[in-house]
């Protein structure tokens, strides 16, 4: 059941999209309903993995790892509560560290990724350890790195048949490091995948020598892979074998540059302040896909009563939502207010757009509740 605050924001969103004169282009719309999922005092509403599931008797679940414990919660989507949860052990013959990120193939086989080791746990929904897969090396050799599957920066992993397609973090001590790697879910094993991380403008040097600027997005629409490098207007799409690469531009009309961080590390501010580029998402439901952006702001602290680690934590200051068609052509951008929600959770259900307004600037902010505001897409006649 879908709730309707009995008090709603006043809201001012962008209606000019990226459309030519008398053309239809597209916004997001705020519909006033949302999503509502009650949390206890030990479960967080700052989240680095959530999505959905839906289950063999169709039940849709909003699930998400609570980052104070080592659990994955299963909420209800349809009534917005809690129906179980997972907590694997940490230590001993069944434990599994500290895990950060999951995908679920389903509730016997759900996969954890750790922050602390390059080790993938096969669990089921006893939290039962069934098989550990270590990825230090692919089965050519190729050294791979760290990763963990997080959609805070969104990089889920994606089944195709039985190959898992999932990432390698970047090596800066090697001369071409693969943004992405397979794994064959029948034999455990991992091969690179022949894209490996680009070069950033006006620099010999690749792009994952610095930092923050080797952070990307990937979404798969069923026959492409899509990448959006924070620091690059263009995109990159990548066929599934990832032997066929093409960029596109997809700039923001409130994005004129990016601002790249220092090479040593820029301060929380710093980076809160860049102009750049977020998380990409596809929209199975209405064929299109999302991009983040981030405009130029300027942030006092002080004035403002806000904590800049905590602006980065709940999505920064400012976003706009870019929209694509199925052709990446932009067909709209919409542009949310300051200090209201969090575009790094974005949750996309058959009958809507549900963004997170879970952001402690909100004035209707709670940390009892992770809470969804519902937007449609809606074509608007350009004037």
């Amino acid at each position: 059941m879908r709730k309707t605050p009995t008090y709603i924001l006043p809201i001012i969103l962008s209606l000019l999209g990226s459309c030519g004169d008398n053309q239809m282009c597209y916004n997001l719309i705020n519909t006033g309903d949302q999503l509502q999922f009650p949390l206890d005092s030990r479960t967080t509403n700052s989240l680095l993995y959530m999505n959905s599931y839906k289950d063999k008797n169709g039940i849709e679940y909003l699930t998400f790892q609570n980052e104070t414990k080592n659990e994955i919660l299963f909420y209800d989507i349809n009534t917005q509560k809690l129906k179980f949860k997972i907590e694997p052990e940490i230590a001993g013959d069944n434990g599994v560290g500290l895990f950060l990120g999951y995908h679920i193939l389903n509730l016997d086989s759900i996969y954890l990724t750790n922050y602390d080791f390059q080790e993938i746990s096969l669990i089921d929904q006893s939290a039962k350890v069934k098989d550990k897969i270590e990825y230090e090396y692919a089965e050519d050799g190729t050294p791979l790195s760290l990763f963990c599957f997080i959609t805070h920066t969104y990089q889920p992993a994606t089944i195709i048949g039985r190959k898992m397609y999932m990432y390698s973090g970047p090596n800066r001590f090697v001369e071409k490091d693969p943004v992405s790697v397979v794994m064959d879910l029948d034999k455990n094993t991992i091969q690179p995948l022949p894209f490996t991380y680009p070069e950033y403008p006006g620099s010999n040097d690749k792009r994952k020598v610095f930092g923050w600027e080797d952070n990307f997005s990937r979404c798969f629409d069923g026959r492409h892979f899509i990448y959006s490098f924070f620091f690059e207007e263009e995109v990159y799409v990548a066929n599934i074998p990832h032997d066929s690469i093409q960029k596109v531009s997809v700039k923001s009309k409130y994005v004129n540059n990016v601002s790249y961080p220092k090479e040593f590390g820029s301060s929380p501010k710093e980076l809160c302040e860049q102009p750049r580029y977020g998380n990409l998402l596809y929209d199975p439901y209405r064929d299109v896909y999302y991009r983040i952006a981030y405009p130029h702001v300027t942030i006092d602290e002080k004035k403002e009563h806000v904590r800049s680690m905590e602006v980065l934590e709940y999505g920064g200051k400012k976003f706009s939502i870019i929209i694509l068609d199925k052709n990446l052509n932009i067909i709209g951008e919409t542009l949310f207010p300051n200090y209201t929600y969090n575009p790094k959770l974005i949750l996309i259900l058959k009958d809507g757009i549900y963004i997170c307004n879970s952001n402690p600037q909100n004035p209707d902010f709670s940390d009892d509740v992770l809470s969804f505001q519902k937007f449609e897409l809606k074509k608007i006649q350009s004037k």
